[in-house]
């Protein structure tokens, strides 16, 4: 018996030793706390195989320590540093989760231009001469081709668009057509119809003629040349049919053909009429030698010499005198009157500059170069000017030059991107407008060509007048630094 207490002794004696030694010993806690990621802290606990291991302290379980410290001594961390210091391998996982995000806006972009597209198939609004291909480099479908047959025993109220979907204007083309399947799906109705024709081939005469024939159309939108607008004309004016046209020759323009494009007439004219306003009275004129730079030239004079005191000249250069440098400097210089003496420039406190956007980026230095500073001498520009390129060229800071803007664009931005993704221009604006005018005037027959007096586009705010005319709403806008624009507010109206 007594031997049995001893050994029992002994057993409790040697457990108490062993939770002696236990509680002597130190155990490392480690806490990392991620609020973006965890509701609550977790708490990992690892047995010390160094008999030195950190001891983070009761007070201390709440803050972050660098992953680095794990096998190091603790130290205590500044509370600034506390957030800024920890990278967890979780919070990338997190970003990488993230990046899903986009993808489902995508998806829900594809799915609103996939609805609208079904939508047209419901209501057959829409033909071409074989296809209706809404893909493009804005992908929004994963169809690549529409079939259609046209049911002969509905009588279509047909609008004939003429647009180049194929060729070298294609991107402005195909961009407009979506605008005018936008106009149709949204204020059309299931007897009235677009009909395409695909101006980027050949346009042949006899086509055209059976295209009329066969669709008997209501109305016309188109085309975007003013080689086809020729071929165009004569059929539509037998039957006293009104055409939007996107040609800027307003040459063209008749009592039933509306140029919807920014003509080098209304682009010369807006920008000149701002500089007489503002005091300007000695102008030069530098532009191509062809028929574009004939055309700005006499309107930017018409202008300027209704004031027998103001002072013009002009200079025109051929491609020739454009690719012989030596000829080009020489006739610069002396049309500038350039003189090495002369700091500033002082023949000219005005310089029109039009043409393609070559032969402005080619000038425009040369100006600079001949002491043509554009901070003092006013540098007049086309709606060519409206490009990245020339807007970030420094020897043009402060030029102005003229454009189209619409209304409502703000509103029909959000529409559109919404719709087909990308961004919206003019041109689609206007087919939009082109559109719903189509609609409303064969909702309107009977008043014939007479709807269109003072009709007003719902996006672009183009006026339309019964003898041709389209009053635009034009601004006048200046360079500035890193190629931001500013508004000349004085010089914008809406007709010049």
């Amino acid at each position: 018996m007594f031997l049995n207490n001893i050994k029992h002794n002994l057993i409790i004696i040697f457990c108490i030793l062993l939770m002696i030694n236990g509680c002597n010993r130190e155990n490392g806690k480690l806490i990392i706390e991620n609020k973006r990621t965890l509701d609550k802290p977790k708490i990992k606990k690892e047995k010390s195989k160094i008999t030195n291991k950190a001891f983070v302290k009761k007070n201390n379980l709440k803050k972050k320590v660098l992953k680095s410290t794990i096998s190091k001594k603790y130290t205590s961390i500044p509370r600034d540093k506390q957030t800024s210091d920890i990278i967890f391998e979780f919070r990338n996982e997190r970003l990488l989760q993230g990046r899903n995000i986009s993808n489902k806006i995508e998806d829900k972009k594809k799915r609103l231009a996939l609805s609208a597209v079904q939508k047209m198939f419901e209501k057959n609004l829409s033909t071409s001469e074989t296809e209706l291909n809404l893909k493009n480099n804005e992908n929004i479908s994963t169809f690549n081709r529409y079939m259609f047959e046209i049911n002969k025993t509905i009588n279509y109220q047909n609008i004939l668009v003429f647009l180049p979907l194929t060729g070298k204007y294609s991107s402005f083309g195909n961009k407009i057509r979506k605008s005018l399947d936008l106009s149709i799906l949204n204020f059309g109705n299931n007897k009235i119809k677009l009909i395409y024709f695909d101006t980027g081939k050949v346009v042949d005469l006899e086509l055209i003629k059976n295209l009329f024939n066969e669709f008997n159309p209501r109305f016309i939108i188109g085309p975007f040349t003013r080689e086809v607008l020729l071929k165009i004309k004569p059929f539509a004016r037998k039957d006293d049919l009104p055409i939007l046209t996107f040609s800027n020759d307003i040459a063209m323009v008749e009592n039933n053909v509306w140029s919807l494009g920014f003509s080098p007439e209304e682009q010369a004219q807006s920008v000149i009429s701002c500089a007489l306003m503002q005091g300007y009275s000695k102008f030069g004129i530098i532009a191509p030698d062809n028929l574009y730079g004939k055309i700005i030239s006499k309107q930017a004079i018409d202008l300027i010499t209704v004031d027998g005191k103001n002072y013009h000249s002009s200079l025109f250069l051929s491609n020739e005198k454009l690719n012989n440098k030596t000829n080009l400097y020489s006739n610069l210089r002396r049309f500038l009157q350039y003189s090495e003496s002369e700091e500033t420039h002082t023949k000219f406190d005005t310089i029109l500059l039009g043409g393609r956007k070559e032969f402005i980026l080619e000038i425009a230095p040369l100006l600079a170069f001949f002491n043509v500073d554009s901070r003092l001498v006013k540098i007049l520009g086309t709606e060519t000017f409206n490009d990245d390129e020339i807007k970030n060229e420094p020897s043009l800071e402060k030029s102005w030059f003229p454009m189209i803007s619409s209304k409502n664009n703000e509103q029909f931005k959000f529409f559109w991107k919404d719709i087909w993704g990308g961004t919206n221009d003019y041109f689609s604006n206007a087919g939009f407008d082109a559109g719903v005018i189509g609609i409303n005037y064969i909702n309107n027959f009977q008043k014939n060509l007479q709807y269109l007096n003072n009709v007003e586009g719902p996006v672009t705010g183009l006026i339309f007048e019964n003898n041709g005319y389209v009053k635009k709403p034009v601004q006048v806008m200046q360079i500035e630094d890193l190629g931001k624009l500013t508004n000349i507010k004085k010089c914008s109206k809406s007709n010049y």
